[in-house]
C-alpha cells in the first residue's frame, strides 16, 4: 500500500509540471487496455469467475474515459484488480508442505511421507519414512573431541531452538552454549526436511585451533539381521549384512580407501537410506562392526587447522524401496546434480590421445629400483637383491617380441626412471637415471614405443618427501596437529617426510618443464598416491595448508600435465580427483587380513563404477584367485570381465594369454563409454552376478565354476 501511495505522489508531481496532451492520453489507453488483456491469463476457480469478469470489465470502461486528470486513479483500480487477480489465483507461490512442531520431548519435522523427531533429553534421531522406522543412536560423550577434553551436546546448559522455514524445506535451529568446560563455545546444528531428504547443518564459533573431531549425527541402529544391510564405499565397494560374523573395523577421512566416495547407504528389507557427506574435503567415517554385528557407521566432521571453519553438511534421503544398485545410482544422479561429472567421452574431447587406450591393455613395467639400507624393504640376507635394474634398451626389446607376438596396441606404464629409480629421491627426479640408460635411453624408448604404437606414460611422486632428495628441508615438509613431523623409513628411498602440497605444483612444473625442454616426448604422467591418500593439512606457521587447499595444489598439478596434452593416472579412484584423471592402477575390494592375497569382508559389490564406469578406465589384475585386492577364490579376470574393465597384460606373456587378453580388451572397448546401470546377485551364495550397461549389454559370471556370458543388444 505504501509503494501505491508513494508511487501516486511521484505521477501526480509529474502531471502538475507536465500536462499530457490528447496523443499521450490515447496512448496511455492502449497502454492500460493492453494490461487488462493480460490480466484475464490469471486463472480463478469457477466461484469467483463473475467477480473477475466484473473487475476486469468495469476497469476498461474507466480506462476508455480515461483523461489526464482520471490517470492516476485508473492506475491505482488497476492495481487494485491485479493484487485480488494474483491473490485469489488457481496457483500460487507457496512454502514447503512440510511443518515443524515442538512439544515436551521432542522436535518435529513432518510431511505427507516423512516424520522426523529429536528427543531433547538425548539428541537421538528419529524417522519415520512411509511405513519405514530409522533409529538413530543417541548423543554421548564422544560429540565433540578436542584436543584436552570430550564432551556431548548435552552436556550444553543452555540449548535454545528456533524454527527456520524456507520456500523449499521448513527446519529448526539448534544453538548450544554454556558448556561448563568451555563457556565460550557456540554450536549450531540445522535440521531441515523437504520431500524424503534430511539435511543437517553444523557450524560453530572458533575453539583457540583445540577441535579434533565433532561426531553428530550418530550411527543408525540396526539389528543383527541377514536382512539388514550397510551398503559401503569401502574401496571399490562392500554390501556388510548387519549378522556378518567377521569382525570389521576402519577409520579414515574421505578421499582414501575407507571412502573412495563421500557417502554410504543402509537396507532394511526392502526400505533404504542413502548418506551423504556434502561438505567432504574435512569429513571422514568410522565403521564398528564387532563379530556377529550389527554395525555402526558414524559419520565424522574432522577439524580444519584446529576448527570446525566452515558449514558442515550431511544429507539422507529415504526410500521405500531400494538395493544397492538402486542407492548407488541415485547417488550418481546427486553427483550429476551437485559435482562435475566428466564422462570419458568429454575427457577425450580435452586430450584426444586418451582414445588410443579404449580397450587396449595396460603394461606395468619397470627400470631402477634401488633398496636404502634405511629402507624397511632391505634384504639383509641378499644383498644383490636390493638392487634391480632393467635398462631401457632391454624394456623396448621386450615390448618390440610382444608386438611381434601379436599385441597391437598397450597402454606402458614406467617406473623406477628418476635419478634414483623407484619411490627415492622425490621430488628431485630429474635428469632421468642413468643406469637404465639415461635422458637419450629414455627417448629411445619413446621413440620404440610411438613405432609399435603403444602409449607411454610416467610414474611420478610428488607426497613422499626424502631425506635422500637433493632439496630436502623440513621446512618444507607438513607440520600436523601435534606440532610433529611425521617420517617413516618404508619404501625404496629410506627415510622420509611429506612434502607440504604448497610446494607441488611448482616441483611439478619444474620437473616436467626439464623433460620437454630437453625433447622427452610421453603420452601419460601417473602421480601417485594423490588419489587415495587423504587430503593433508600443515600447521606449518609460514605456510598452513588446508585440506580444502591441499586438493586444490593437487588438483593443479595434474592440471598442468594435462595443458601439456597428457593422459593423467593416479594409484587408486577416489571420488575428489575422478574428474580430473582418466585412469587409475586399479580399484578392487577390501580383503583381510591383507590387501594381498587376503579374504573378502562382507560381500564385494562394484559401487564405485555403478557411479563412474564411463567417467574412469578401470585396470584389473588378471589372476586365477586371489591377488591383491582380489578376494582368495575368486579369479581376478572374473572381476574385470564383470566391469568391463582394463586388463593387465605381462610384458613377458605368451600368445595364448594374448588371444585371451584380445577378448577382455574388446568387452572394455564396448562398455567403456557406457553407464553400468545395474548389478544383482542371482542366487543367494551372491557367486553368481549380473551387471547390465546402458545399451542392454548383460554379463553374468559365475565365480564358483569361473564361467562368464556376454550378451550384446
Amino acid at each position: 500500500m505504501k509503494k501505491i501511495t508513494f508511487l501516486f505522489c511521484i505521477l501526480l508531481l509529474l502531471y502538475v509540471f507536465f500536462p499530457a496532451s490528447a496523443q499521450d492520453i490515447e496512448g496511455k489507453k492502449q497502454q492500460y487496455l493492453f494490461f487488462c488483456d493480460a490480466l484475464n491469463n490469471i486463472p480463478v476457480n469457477d466461484a469467483l469467475l463473475h467477480e473477475k469478469t466484473t473487475k476486469i470489465e468495469k476497469l476498461k470502461s474507466r480506462i476508455m474515459n480515461i483523461s489526464a486528470e482520471t490517470d492516476i486513479e485508473i492506475y491505482k483500480e488497476f492495481i487494485e484488480v491485479r493484487e485480488w487477480l494474483l491473490k485469489n489465483a488457481i496457483e500460487q507461490p507457496t512454502l514447503s508442505s512440510e511443518t515443524f512442531a515442538e512439544n515436551t520431548d521432542f522436535w518435529i519435522l513432518e510431511n505427507q511421507k516423512t516424520k522426523v523427531f529429536l528427543t531433547k533429553k538425548e539428541l537421538q534421531l528419529i524417522v519415520d519414512n512411509e511405513g519405514r522406522r530409522w533409529e538413530f543412536y543417541p548423543s554421548d560423550e564422544d560429540d565433540i573431541i578436542l584436543s584436552a577434553s570430550k564432551f556431548s551436546l548435552t552436556s550444553a546448559q543452555k540449548i535454545t531452538c528456533q524454527a527456520i522455514p524456507t520456500g523449499y524445506a521448513k527446519g529448526f535451529i539448534l544453538q548450544f552454549t554454556d558448556f561448563v568446560s568451555n563457556p565460550d563455545l557456540k554450536i549450531y546444528i540445522t535440521f531441515y526436511l523437504s520431500n524424503n531428504n534430511l539435511t543437517i547443518d553444523i557450524s560453530s564459533s572458533n575453539i583457540s585451533s583445540q577441535l579434533r573431531e565433532i561426531r553428530f549425527p550418530k550411527p543408525v541402529k540396526l539389528n543383527a539381521s541377514a536382512d539388514e544391510k550397510s551398503v559401503l564405499c569401502v574401496m571399490q565397494g562392500m554390501l556388510l549384512p548387519a549378522n556378518y560374523p567377521q569382525k570389521f573395523y576402519g577409520k579414515d577421512l574421505t578421499n582414501s580407501r575407507m571412502l573412495y566416495m563421500p557417502w554410504w547407504g543402509h537396507i532394511k528389507g526392502e526400505h533404504g537410506l542413502l548418506s551423504i557427506l556434502t561438505t567432504s574435503d574435512d569429513a571422514g567415517i568410522e565403521y564398528q562392526h564387532p563379530e556377529g554385528g550389527p554395525t555402526k557407521v558414524q559419520p565424522i566432521w574432522y577439524s580444519s587447522l584446529g576448527e570446525l571453519g566452515y558449514l558442515r553438511s550431511i544429507e539422507y534421503y529415504f526410500y521405500p524401496h531400494a538395493t544397492h544398485s538402486t542407492i548407488a545410482k541415485q547417488y550418481r544422479n546427486w553427483v550429476k546434480e551437485n559435482k562435475n561429472f566428466v564422462s570419458i567421452k568429454e575427457k577425450i574431447a580435452r586430450c584426444p590421445i586418451l582414445e588410443k587406450i579404449i580397450g587396449v591393455p595396460v603394461i606395468h613395467v619397470g627400470a631402477l629400483y634401488h633398496f636404502e639400507e634405511q629402507s624397511a624393504f632391505f634384504r639383509k640376507d641378499n644383498p644383490q637383491s636390493n638392487h634391480q635394474l632393467i635398462p631401457y634398451s632391454k624394456i623396448a626389446e621386450q615390448l618390440q617380441e610382444l608386438k611381434r607376438k601379436g599385441m597391437e596396441s598397450a597402454y606402458v606404464h614406467l617406473d623406477g626412471w628418476g635419478y634414483l629409480g623407484y619411490d627415492s629421491g622425490h621430488p628431485d627426479v630429474v635428469p632421468p637415471g642413468y643406469e637404465a640408460g639415461g635422458l637419450e635411453g629414455l627417448k629411445q624408448l619413446s621413440q620404440t614405443c610411438k613405432e609399435l604404437g603403444y602409449i607411454l606414460a610416467l610414474h611420478d611422486q610428488y607426497r613422499d618427501f626424502y631425506l635422500n632428495a637433493v632439496s630436502f628441508n623440513t621446512r618444507l615438509a607438513i607440520l600436523n596437529q601435534a606440532g610433529v613431523k611425521e617420517q617413516h623409513k618404508v619404501w625404496c628411498g629410506g627415510p622420509q617426510m611429506i612434502l607440504s602440497p604448497r610446494f607441488v605444483p611448482s616441483y611439478v612444473q619444474r620437473n616436467h618443464n626439464w623433460l620437454i625442454n630437453h625433447g622427452l616426448e610421453i603420452q601419460g604422467v601417473y602421480l601417485d598416491v594423490f588419489s587415495v591418500v587423504p587430503l593433508e593439512e600443515s600447521y606449518e606457521p609460514f605456510c598452513p595448508v588446508t585440506r580444502s587447499e591441499c586438493g586444490q595444489y593437487r588438483k593443479a598439478a595434474f592440471q598442468f600435465l594435462k595443458s601439456k596434452g597428457y593422459i593423467m593416472s593416479s594409484e587408486e579412484p577416489t571420488e575428489y580427483f575422478v574428474s580430473v584423471i582418466d585412469l587409475v592402477h586399479h580399484g578392487p575390494y577390501w580383503i583381510q587380513p591383507s590387501l594381498d592375497n587376503g579374504e573378502k569382508v562382507g560381500i564385494p559389490i562394484p559401487l564405485f563404477n555403478l557411479v563412474y564406469h564411463d567417467s574412469l578406465i578401470m585396470p584389473w589384475s588378471i589372476t586365477e584367485d586371489g591377488g591383491w585386492g582380489i578376494p582368495k577364490g575368486d579369479a581376478g579376470y572374473l572381476h574385470c570381465i564383470l566391469n568391463a574393465g582394463m586388463p593387465y597384460l605381462n610384458i613377458s606373456t605368451d600368445e595364448n594369454e594374448i588371444n585371451r587378453i584380445k577378448e577382455l580388451c574388446a568387452l572394455a572397448k564396448h562398455c567403456q563409454f557406457l553407464e553400468l546401470v545395474n548389478h544383482e546377485f542371482l542366487d543367494e551364495t551372491y557367486r553368481k552376478q549380473k551387471t547390465t550397461y546402458s545399451d542392454g549389454t548383460t554379463i553374468t559370471v559365475d565365480f564358483d565354476n569361473k564361467t562368464y556370458e556376454v550378451k550384446y543388444p
